[in-house]
């Protein structure tokens, strides 16, 4: 791939932009092999009211490339003096009973696999939301890659434990060491209202599909009556 860029299917990236680009209105270039996709997602975001959506031209044609999946940079981590644990030393905290466990992955990740035991928690409430969680000797944050839960350890005080640590590698660690995994609203911290869901989500509300197709179908509407929006309906 194009060093620097990262991977997004049109299609998810029209419906879930926000998932992509947590700048409104940035300046948007898409790439590809062969001239078609690119363009085709550029004009759609285009209707949606993105100013600067550009396409690469020549796309990916006697570039240089690199392989791999490219990481995010996030500075302050190199400045982070936490405790971590590994996994199989985890493992043996939890069977001991000596440890508590604060998931702070999306509540759609956490629903589709986490620790077993493990509390969700969202990142921006974790002070509040360790009250609900039972106080053992040590604290365990994990996040998906511990990124996030690296962060948040840094910043808890008088947490009500005796020692904080955060998994080493995160949950992908401890799925990659061959560790159970369990799924479901377990144990609920916080509400999980930090994602929005899709009408045929298991845990929407009974009439989300419903309020769905009203939306849509009012959309166009909607977009006449407010004027002020940015996207532009093509005839």
């Amino acid at each position: 791939h194009f060093a620097g860029s990262r991977s997004a299917p049109g299609g998810q990236l029209v419906q879930a932009t926000d998932a992509y680009m947590a700048t409104r209105n940035a300046r948007i270039v898409l790439i590809d092999d062969d001239g078609v996709r690119a363009v085709m997602t550029g004009s759609w975001l285009v209707q949606m009211g993105w100013p600067e959506a550009y396409v690469l031209a020549g796309g990916l044609k006697g570039r240089q490339l690199v392989p791999g999946m490219p990481k995010p940079t996030i500075p302050e981590l190199d400045a982070l003096a936490v405790a971590t644990v590994s996994p199989a030393e985890l493992q043996a905290l939890i069977e001991k009973g000596e440890a508590s466990i604060a998931d702070l992955a999306p509540s759609l990740a956490y629903e589709t696999g986490h620790i077993p035991g493990a509390w969700f928690a969202v990142r921006a409430r974790l002070p509040q939301s360790l009250d609900r969680v039972p106080k053992r000797r040590v604290l365990v944050l994990t996040s998906p890659d511990a990124a996030l839960a690296r962060l948040a350890a840094a910043e808890l005080e008088d947490s009500g434990f005796a020692e904080i640590r955060v998994l080493d590698g995160g949950s992908a660690a401890w799925r990659a060491a061959g560790l159970p995994l369990t799924t479901g609203r377990e144990a609920m911290a916080d509400t999980p209202d930090d994602c929005w869901r899709r009408p045929y989500d298991p845990y929407a509300p009974p009439d989300a599909r419903e309020r769905y197709l009203r939306w849509e179908i009012e959309l166009i509407r909607q977009i006449e009556r407010e004027g002020d929006t940015g996207f532009r309906v093509s005839a």
